[in-house]
């Protein structure tokens, strides 16, 4: 993760990320405890910098980064599963960074990528929000 700490804190919702600590550690112990940005920190001889946005998240604030997971009908979601991290990469998954597709050998280019490139998330839509369509 390259954003700083206080550029993270800033862009972050103004909402606790979790209830109380049990379920902070429940959700990290699912995610966190796995992933590639928290792996240096869980070396135990010569510890890392860690994740910033579980910093963001222990100064009360909720990292954008951090998306609604699944919901049933009556808004309960599992403590696991409860965000999805878009910074998530399992330790054992390759480079932390998304790679772009090479241009082809010979291919000009007419628009730049580097405004492109970059991770999104895309949310399916919930249909209660919708009104019913008469057919």
């Amino acid at each position: 993760m390259n954003p700083s700490v206080d550029a993270l804190y800033d862009e972050a919702r103004d909402e606790p990320a979790f209830s109380n600590s049990d379920e902070g550690m429940s959700w990290m112990d699912a995610n966190c405890f796995t992933c590639i940005h928290e792996k240096d920190q869980r070396n135990t001889e010569t510890p890392g910098p860690g994740c910033n946005l579980i910093l963001v998240s222990l100064m009360g604030r909720r990292p954008i980064q951090w998306i609604d997971g699944p919901r049933d009908e009556h808004g309960r979601y599992s403590r696991a599963g409860q965000y999805h991290c878009t910074e998530y990469r399992h330790e054992d998954d390759g480079p932390t960074d998304p790679q772009p597709i090479p241009d082809p050998p010979g291919q000009l280019t007419l628009v730049p990528r580097e405004d492109y490139q970059g991770h999104r998330m895309l949310l399916r839509p919930n249909p209660a929000t919708f009104p019913a369509v008469n057919q």
